[in-house]
Parts: C-alpha cells; sequence; structure tokens
C-alpha cells in the first residue's frame, strides 16, 4: 500500500496553496471593478453563482470519486480500477457538459434581458459574456473531476502547486488583461475560458498518470460504477440542497437589484465566500483521513482527529469574521477604496460574515457523515432546511431587499447550528458532543474578549489612510487570534499527533 503522508503536512500544503489562491482573489478583485465598473463587477459576481449552481450538473461523481479512491488505498486495490472509473466518469459527464453549454448559449438572451439590469453595458455584451460563462463552467467541472482524483490519493502537494499556478495565470493575467489591453467583459470572459482549459488539460494529465486506464478507447464500466450510484445520488441531492442554502439569496437580489448595486454586493459575497473556503484546505485532507481511519477500524482516532480539526477552524474562523462584522466599513473600505461600496456594504457585511462563519463551521456535521457513509441524516437536514431557507429568504428579500436578506440568513444559520450538531452527535458518536460544545463556547467568548481587549489598539493605529486602516484590523486580529488560542493547549502540537499516527 502507499505509503501514508503526514495529514498535519498535507493541510499545511493546502492551507498555504488555497491561502495564496484566495488572498491572491481578494487582493485582484478590487482592481477589476475599478478597471471595468460596477457593472462588469456584477457580471463577474453572477457568473460566480451560475458556476455554483452549475456545479449540481456533477452529481455527486466527484465527491465519490475522492471517497471511491481513498477506500482502494485503505483496502490495498490500487490497480487499474480508479482509472477505469475515472475514465466512466467522463463518459458521463460529456452530455452534462454539452447541455450546459447549450442552456447557457440559449438561455443568455433571456437572462440578458429579463433577468440581470444593466443601464450601461449593451445587452449583446451581456449576452455574449454569458455564453462564454457557459464553456468556462464546463471546463471547471472536468477539472474538479480530476482533481477529485488526485485529492483521493493525497497528492496535496502537487495539487496546491498546481492550484496556485493556475491562480496566479487566471488572477494576474486578467488584471493585465483589464489594465493594460482591454477592459471589454467579453475579452475577459475569452480569457477566462483559456485558463479554464489550460486547467482542465493540467489536472487530467495528472490524473492520467497517477490512475492509468487500460487505453484511450476505455468505455464505460457498469461494474465499477454500480456500487457507487447510492452513494453519489446522496451527494447529488444534498449538494442541490446545499446549494439552495448557499445561493438563493443571491439569484434572487441578482434580478432585484440594479447591476451596479449587485457589483457592490458580490464584494459582500467575495469576502463573505472566502470566510467560509478558509475551511476548505482543511477538509480536502480531513475527508481521506478519516474514510481511512474508519477503513481501519480506528473509530476513536477518528473522533479525536475530528475535534482536534472543528478546534482548530473555529479558533481561526470565529475571530475573523467578528472582527470584519464589528469593522464592516473599514474593511470594504481598506480593501477596496470604494467608499460608495463600504457604505452600502456596512449594514451587509456584519451578518453575512457571521452567518458564513457558522456555515463553514456547520459543514463538520456534514464530515462526520461522510467518514462513517451515512448520509441519511444529512439528506433530512438539507431538506428541511430547504423547505425552511426558501419562503423565508424569499419573503425577506421582496420586502427588505439586501439587509433582509443579510439578517434572514444570518439567523436561520445560528438556529440551525444550536440544533444539528447535538442531532449528529447523539446519532453517530454520543461521547463527542460535551467536548465539542465545550471548544465552541469557550472560542465565542475568548473571542468577543479578544476584540474588546484590541478594540483601542486598532483605534489607535486606523485613520483615514487605507493602509493604516488595514493594519489596524489586522492588528486587532491578530490579538483576539493569540487570546483564543491561549486559552487551550497548542493546537498545533495536539493536531500534528493525531494526524501524524501511522496506519495500521
Amino acid at each position: 500500500m502507499q505509503t501514508q503522508r503526514s495529514v498535519i503536512r498535507n493541510t499545511a500544503l493546502s492551507y498555504a496553496g488555497q491561502a495564496y489562491t484566495l488572498l491572491v482573489g481578494i487582493l485582484i478583485m478590487p482592481f477589476y471593478l475599478g478597471h471595468m465598473g460596477a457593472e462588469a463587477y456584477g457580471l463577474i459576481g453572477f457568473f460566480s453563482v451560475l458556476q455554483a449552481w452549475l456545479q449540481l450538473l456533477d452529481a455527486g461523481l466527484s465527491p465519490s470519486l475522492v471517497r471511491a479512491v481513498a477506500h482502494q488505498q485503505a483496502a490495498e486495490t490500487m490497480d487499474r480500477h480508479s482509472g477505469r472509473l475515472l475514465r466512466s466518469f467522463e463518459i458521463i459527464f460529456l452530455p452534462l457538459t454539452g447541455a450546459c453549454c447549450a442552456a447557457m448559449y440559449l438561455g443568455s438572451q433571456w437572462i440578458a434581458v429579463h433577468w440581470l439590469n444593466p443601464k450601461d453595458l449593451s445587452t449583446q455584451t451581456v449576452i455574449e459574456c454569458i455564453g462564454l460563462m457557459g464553456i468556462v463552467i464546463a471546463l471547471r467541472l472536468y477539472s474538479t473531476l480530476y482533481k477529485s482524483g488526485i485529492q483521493g490519493l493525497e497528492q496535496h502537494a502537487w495539487l496546491n502547486i498546481a492550484n496556485v499556478i493556475i491562480a496566479t495565470l487566471r488572477y494576474f493575467g486578467g488584471l493585465f488583461l483589464v489594465s493594460k489591453i482591454s477592459s471589454d467583459p467579453v475579452i475577459f470572459f475569452q480569457f477566462q475560458v483559456l485558463v479554464g482549459l489550460i486547467e482542465t488539460l493540467i489536472f487530467a494529465a495528472r490524473a492520467y498518470r497517477e490512475m492509468p486506464t487500460p487505453g484511450w478507447l476505455t468505455g464505460f464500466d457498469w461494474q465499477l460504477v454500480k456500487p457507487i450510484i447510492p452513494f453519489a445520488a446522496s451527494m447529488s441531492g444534498t449538494a442541490v440542497l446545499w446549494i439552495v442554502l448557499t445561493q438563493i439569496d443571491k439569484v434572487l437580489l441578482s434580478e432585484l437589484l440594479p447591476l451596479d448595486e449587485y457589483g457592490y454586493f458580490s464584494l459582500v459575497a467575495l469576502i463573505t465566500t472566502g470566510i467560509m473556503m478558509l475551511s476548505n484546505p482543511l477538509a480536502q485532507t480531513l475527508l481521506p483521513r478519516l474514510t481511512v481511519l474508519m477503513a481501519e477500524g480506528r473509530r476513536d482516532d477518528m473522533h479525536a482527529l475530528f475535534l482536534a480539526a472543528n478546534r482548530f477552524v473555529c479558533t481561526f474562523l470565529f475571530p475573523l469574521a467578528a472582527l470584519i462584522a464589528l469593522h464592516a466599513y473599514d474593511m470594504v473600505y481598506a480593501w477596496s477604496g470604494d467608499r460608495p461600496a463600504a457604505e452600502w456594504s456596512r449594514p451587509i457585511l456584519p451578518w453575512y460574515s457571521l452567518g458564513s462563519a457558522i456555515m463553514a463551521v456547520s459543514a463538520f456535521q456534514f464530515y462526520l457523515q461522510y467518514a462513517y457513509g451515512q448520509m441519511r441524516l444529512h439528506v433530512w437536514y438539507s431538506v428541511i432546511s430547504a423547505l425552511v431557507t426558501v419562503p423565508v429568504m424569499y419573503l425577506a428579500i421582496r420586502f427588505y431587499g439586501a439587509a433582509g436578506a443579510a439578517v434572514a440568513w444570518c439567523l436561520l444559520r445560528s438556529v440551525s447550528f444550536a440544533i444539528w450538531p447535538m442531532v449528529v452527535h447523539q446519532r453517530l458518536a454520543p461521547g463527542i458532543h460535551g467536548v465539542w460544545l465545550r471548544d465552541v463556547i469557550r472560542i465565542c467568548v475568548m473571542t468577543a474578549a479578544g476584540l474588546a481587549i484590541s478594540e483601542p489598539v486598532l483605534r489607535l493605529i486606523a485613520n483615514e489612510n487605507r493602509f493604516n486602516t488595514f493594519l489596524g484590523l489586522a492588528v486587532s486580529g491578530l490579538i483576539t487570534l493569540m487570546v483564543v488560542a491561549v486559552s487551550d493547549k497548542p493546537l498545533v502540537t495536539k493536531i500534528s499527533v493525531l494526524f501524524s499516527k501511522p496506519s495500521t
């Protein structure tokens, strides 16, 4: 069997790679706003929403591939099975991606005329951009599939180096394009198609190398796909509901708000999405490891790793989200230099920031069920949440606009977080809930204490200068993080011991 890699090393590599990708995106995006204008930036925000919804075409296949490859590692069956499974999924994706491109092309005029609200951009420009969005999304569906196979093999170092290269090309190349060549949004999305093609080819080449198929003419293998269908179906169903929970507000607001205001909202969405994405590197290494531990019968080690990882993420996310919520105007202004955007975001960002941190931590209940391979609870949770969220968000947005969406979204996430973890823990791992709850309460209390301690320091440093304001926020966040971290034993040492235990 392939030598098990240290998960703490993989997690560090994943955080380094995704931190770079995330920070580059966050730093570059305000320049897009400045060079392209609020309406064109609103199109980029709308593209992000479309990408999230059209990822549903994945139908649960990519996460199923991660799990299947990880199981094969534990069972010492890594021969050509994974390659034939990858080929089978590639064949399934062909009609799905074709349908994606066709639907976006055929529906582009209706979306441009009847859904979006452009004032300065021409209808033809918006139509062409939407058609290109479909091609980019189709390419990213395939690249996600290849990444999933590599993730299942726990090749996180290579994966994150490749992600850094692609992110550099996507963001810095895009910035050079809009600042030096053309700020035309059509040319911008043509460039995104090119980057998407390069990304897909790079990950496909690696996946073929590590999971070789018998030949180019290898076809669909029903015997390998059949056992995965139930898990993939549950993942697909819950993905639909997850997208509804996280994206329904963005869809409704894209129709309600003028395109320039939707550009401002896209800034808020970028910040809050960044908060949720901070836990992704850990999830990439955590899910295969939890699966392997369960396959080896090491249930107690899996629970200990789960609790340590949850504690680690809460320690970073809660102080960050609370700092952004408390200083929303300062954060947006220091970041973008756009006072109208900062003023528009002032009543919106605090609620989204807190709600995003809660949602990111809530995902750990999914991780636990994923490790056990028991997704029924998650399906019911997703169904009930969607049935509640959709009408509440619709009414909040129709009557109170973006502010109503922000408040309603945060309250829904908070109520869910107060109830659902206890249900999952009692069903799967009754002994861990008390430890989990004490960790969450301690981190929340210490976050509040840290912000109170650091507030005078922030006010001493921050002023009208954007750099000083950003520096003050950074110092305040660091102080708060230190207050939270020292309230427990060193987290890194704990996690290192748990993650580096060799497999039996």
